[in-house]
């Protein structure tokens, strides 16, 4: 695996070619869950316009694919080259350099596996949440792929807790987690207005930045060409006490839609975003 990785990225995009044929054409991997959410999502648009934003999805996707698979060996020079943050200076100077750490609510947009180029960039300890596979072996080249330039990886279900102990350490930390993946029925949900129709997202971080007092970002994600991205850190909220909390998931989903209409093949299509029924949970806020 680690050969692969250390082919040239040109071999890489080779191959992201072929697995996007195959994705598409032969396996047809999720094709239906991903004509449902665009139906969803793009109602005004022709069936043949939904099916270009399909097709150049599944090309993203395969690209993605790759390009996970280079971060277990990719320089940093060629990450900082690809993964650009457009207001790296203004974050470390308004937020981090002042002491006060951050929050990043992210989505499955771009290339979220290239955030582990923050440790080079942002004066602060880098952190991630991520959910803990049940296979070792995955689990552990999971966090090896995104602890080797420096980010400090933590299962989720420790997350607020290790996020507590570095306040009182008076840590300055800069910590990302995933904001739009579909909730479990039995989780705690948020359900906010998102393409039209109130969407369950997953309660947890708009808690976690009010409690601690973190400034609450969302990374803005551009694709310019192909494996280069460039990202701009737009704040949710700097002072999140101040915000109530359905607010700031409210601004996030907002944040999030625009970046869906702007550039909609770098959105995971392929995840089940609505398969939560809002009828089915009159108890929830």
């Amino acid at each position: 695996m680690f050969a692969m990785s250390s082919l040239p990225m040109c071999v890489h995009y080779a191959a992201a070619d072929v697995i996007r044929f195959v994705m598409y054409r032969i396996v047809r991997y999720r094709r239906k869950v991903v004509r449902e959410n665009l139906l969803i999502v793009f109602p005004e648009k022709t069936d043949e316009e939904r099916r270009d934003i399909e097709k150049r999805f599944y090309k993203h996707f395969a690209d993605y694919i790759v390009e996970t698979l280079k971060n277990f060996t990719i320089s940093r020079e060629e990450l900082l080259k690809r993964m650009v943050i457009v207001n790296k200076d203004e974050i470390n100077e308004q937020i981090l350099h002042k002491g006060q750490s951050a929050f990043v609510y992210a989505a499955h947009f771009g290339n979220w596996e290239w955030f582990t180029v923050w440790p080079y960039i942002l004066d602060a300890e880098i952190h991630t949440f991520y959910k803990k596979q049940r296979n070792k072996f995955v689990n552990d080249l999971t966090v090896y792929g995104r602890e080797r330039t420096g980010v400090t990886a933590v299962p989720s279900a420790k997350g607020y807790r290790h996020m507590v102990e570095c306040k009182q350490q008076g840590k300055t930390t800069f910590t990302l987690i995933i904001g739009d993946q579909s909730p479990k029925p039995v989780s705690s949900k948020v359900w906010v207005n998102f393409f039209g129709r109130e969407t369950a997202f997953l309660g947890g971080p708009e808690v976690i930045a009010r409690k601690l007092d973190l400034a609450l970002l969302y990374p803005s994600v551009v694709g310019y060409k192909r494996g280069y991205y460039r990202v701009k850190l737009i704040p949710i909220s700097l002072n999140p006490k101040e915000v109530d909390a359905k607010e700031l998931v409210r601004r996030f989903a907002a944040l999030l839609e625009d970046d869906i209409r702007s550039y909609p093949e770098l959105w995971l299509w392929s995840h089940r975003r609505w398969k939560l029924k809002r009828e089915d949970f009159p108890d929830d806020k």
